[in-house]
């Protein structure tokens, strides 16, 4: 288990990201930047280059940290906590983290040395219609014509895809809709001809797209890996980011547990707080108790990408299957103890309950993840 608070240079992070949230953001912010089809800021993102916060995962030679996963899991619990909405999960554990597992040392200079400086964001676009959350269903082709190939297909809920200047669009060379094996991951330039995006906005106010791709050619030097093995690299860079989301998802389940405490303490009715009414305490207790297991489930996910011991499936499957139910959860009894209020788009709490929403089907749902926990184990 990863004790995020026994080592100095975590709690320093923690507490300067904190930090910078406090300075830099509010939720009123949020709310503002909900207006923007991007729903973020880039001069923010800017800021979070400046503090290295981009390349914490990435070697030195590119630019980066080259710290463990750990570090991230510190900047991403405080990320949640604060609903900062920049694109660390698409940019970073996705798009850069692809480029690092799989990428040529031309494709990594190139890519993670401007995705450390913020002047770059790449994403992932894997999910395709009718194929649920199942990273090996690929209708997308790519036929190969000499030294290149010729891409065809549509991509849904590509995350962060309407900032996105380059994708990695996986494409099918060889084998049926549902193999494992004939996957290939390109690297696919924002401007190319045949690419075009259709705009989507989730509905915590974050953007998403659909990338429809017809007849797009790309060289071979686009390739990210090797040709037909694209799935296992896919597979891996998922369960990481899918880790990223729940540590994401326990730093809002703690800021919503703090928000409800304090309104049970200042809200008074009959004459007294209605913290004090015990079925309110019982609900408050049920909150606790659920977030803590999910803290627990997410910490070991961490320590299973940290200790490198062939856990990183189950235990992302695991800690994802606990946070898609808590935090909706959460949220939703946190807004029946908050009463109208709580409904109006005023209240703060409104805006983590949209938020789990959308985090819940992330990268598969609780219902998804069970089953592929199960599977994983053998049961």
């Amino acid at each position: 288990m990863v004790d995020f608070g026994a080592s100095s240079e975590h709690r320093i992070l923690k507490e300067s990201a904190a930090s910078f949230i406090k300075k830099e953001h509010s939720f009123n912010r949020l709310r503002e930047l909900k207006k923007d089809h991007l729903g973020y800021s880039r001069e923010m993102w800017k800021k979070m280059a400046e503090l290295g916060w981009l390349g914490v995962l990435y070697p030195e030679k590119y630019g980066g940290l080259g710290l463990s996963f750990s570090y991230a899991a510190v900047l991403l619990e405080e990320f949640g906590a604060g609903l900062l909405p920049e694109p660390f999960i698409s940019s970073v554990l996705l798009g850069g983290n692809s480029v690092l597992r799989a990428g040529t040392e031309s494709q990594k200079i190139d890519i993670l040395k401007r995705i450390v400086s913020g002047d770059l964001m790449v994403t992932v676009a894997y999910l395709e219609d009718n194929g649920r959350y199942d990273v090996n269903f690929c209708t997308t082709t790519a036929v190969q014509t000499k030294d290149k190939f010729m891409v065809s297909g549509r991509k849904i809920f590509v995350m962060d895809g309407c900032s996105a200047d380059k994708f990695i669009v996986s494409a099918r060379t060889s084998g049926d809709v549902s193999d494992t094996n004939g996957i290939t991951l390109f690297i696919i330039p924002r401007k190319s001809e045949g690419l075009t995006i259709t705009p989507l906005k989730t509905m915590d106010g974050r953007n998403s797209c659909i990338v429809e791709l017809k007849e797009v050619i790309v060289s071979s030097e686009s390739i990210l890996g090797e040709p037909d093995k694209g799935y296992p690299i896919l597979c891996d860079v998922i369960d990481e980011a899918a880790v990223g989301l729940c540590c994401e998802m326990i730093g809002g389940m703690r800021t919503v547990m703090d928000m409800t405490l304090d309104y049970l303490c200042q809200r008074e009715q009959f004459g007294r707080p209605i913290g004090s009414f015990q079925a309110l305490q019982h609900k408050a207790a049920d909150m606790f108790i659920s977030k803590e297991l999910a803290t627990s489930a997410t910490y070991y996910a961490v320590a299973s990408i940290e200790s490198n011991t062939g856990e990183k499936a189950a235990s992302a499957s695991l800690a994802k299957a606990k946070c898609s139910v808590v935090y909706t959860e959460m949220c939703k009894m946190s807004v029946q103890m908050f009463g109208a209020i709580g409904f109006s788009n005023e209240a703060d709490i409104g805006l983590f309950l949209k938020r789990s929403k959308v985090a819940e089907t992330l990268f598969g749902d609780a219902e998804y993840h069970m089953k592929r926990y199960l599977n994983l184990q053998e049961y």
